[in-house]
């Protein structure tokens, strides 16, 4: 979950996880590129065996290993938070950490694994990984206060967020380099001791540091202000795409020229791509994220296929077109789908580089969104 593509509840400080782009040669893997595991080809069914550690490692291993690290450390991919922090577990309680399994950071690279968003996900499955990820929890859990804000103030907390928070998580809690605090379904399962909490404890062992000594109680309280001005209702509302045997429209420009796209590439840049589109050229672009991901925000075109579940689509995507593959990270899920893919014997087939966030913020056209 790399975004655990769990969990980006809360990285170096306490938000999903926000995408990072960074670009590589065109052809060339980057240095850092997660490759994939055999739980990348696996059925996405989990065996009902073994006691509910057993069951959630073996979860985490196929959905969450890939960015939050095997050991739970983070920052294999997309600065994925640390699970195995107890600066996080002893506070956060199992309904806290589910809520984020299943629901998710919608907008940053922490997917929604619920199977009410279409995700793999059920509810003994999420408690399965809740319960592997206690084991790493090496302190007792701590039952904290309840927090008053009332006298905060979100003025003043701007002031104290540009200070100290916007290099980090960015101007409006979105766009930094770490967690987008500006998360509607991190703001509505978190409490304000338990930002309160994470804002004045940070988490060792990584980029969050203590603001205990640099803030007063009044400056966190304003600051606590600030993030919940930012709050709003989460959407819920949204249409799933296509399950396997129902795909439709899977090829782009379906009359059009092949592509004139490098054989054996490993990465192609987004511009590229969008030329040989605007070109005419027949193509197919591959979603590879959870499902929810996609129903809130695709490229225009693009079809679901979740890397987790290529087997199960594979016979409706043709293997005369180049298929690029895609996610948020940009490279961690959009890796395992390409080399699952290739597996299979697909032979061109090759990841839009920067990902779904470049291609947006270069204004070329996506698709989807929350229902009114």
């Amino acid at each position: 979950m790399r975004r655990f593509v769990l969990l980006a509840a809360l990285s170096a400080c306490i938000g999903g996880g926000e995408p990072k782009n960074v670009p590589v040669e065109a052809g060339k893997a980057p240095d850092a590129a997660p490759r994939p595991s055999a739980s990348a080809l696996a059925p996405t069914k989990v065996v009902d065996a073994g006691s509910p550690v057993e069951r959630g490692a073996m979860l985490y291993g196929r959905y969450c290993d890939f960015c939050h690290g095997k050991e739970g450390k983070g920052y294999a991919a997309d600065e994925a938070p640390a699970l195995a922090n107890d600066d996080l577990l002893t506070i956060a309680s199992d309904d806290y950490l589910r809520d984020a399994i299943l629901k998710g950071r919608p907008g940053t690279t922490m997917s929604a694994w619920g199977l009410a968003r279409g995700g793999p996900v059920g509810a003994d499955e999420a408690a399965a990984l809740v319960a592997f990820l206690r084991t790493w929890q090496k302190k007792p859990a701590e039952t904290l206060a309840e927090r008053k804000i009332d006298a905060g103030d979100a003025t003043r907390g701007t002031a104290v967020w540009t200070n100290q928070c916007a290099k980090c998580h960015g101007a409006k809690g979105t766009g930094g380099k770490y967690n987008a605090l500006a998360n509607a379904e991190l703001l509505t399962a978190a409490s304000d001791a338990f930002l309160a909490t994470t804002i004045e404890r940070g988490r060792g062992g990584t980029p969050m540091p203590a603001f205990k000594e640099k803030l007063s109680k009044a400056n966190v309280d304003d600051v606590l202000a600030l993030l919940r001005s930012w709050q709003k209702a989460p959407d819920t509302k949204i249409d799933l795409p296509p399950k396997p045997g129902e795909l439709k429209n899977v090829v782009i420009n379906a009359k059009g020229p092949d592509a004139n796209l490098p054989e054996g590439a490993d990465f192609i840049p987004v511009d590229t791509v969008k030329k040989e589109i605007d070109r005419g050229a027949s193509l197919i672009i591959v979603d590879a994220r959870a499902p929810g991901d996609y129903a809130l925000m695709h490229v225009a075109g693009a079809i679901s296929v979740p890397f987790y579940t290529v087997n199960d689509y594979a016979k409706e995507i043709p293997k005369d077109r180049y298929i690029l593959t895609y996610c948020a990270c940009p490279h961690a899920a959009s890796v395992k789908a390409r080399d699952a893919l290739r597996a299979l014997g697909y032979k061109r087939v090759a990841v839009l580089d920067e990902g779904i966030n470049v291609w947006r913020d270069r204004g070329y056209p996506v698709r989807g969104g929350a229902k009114p």
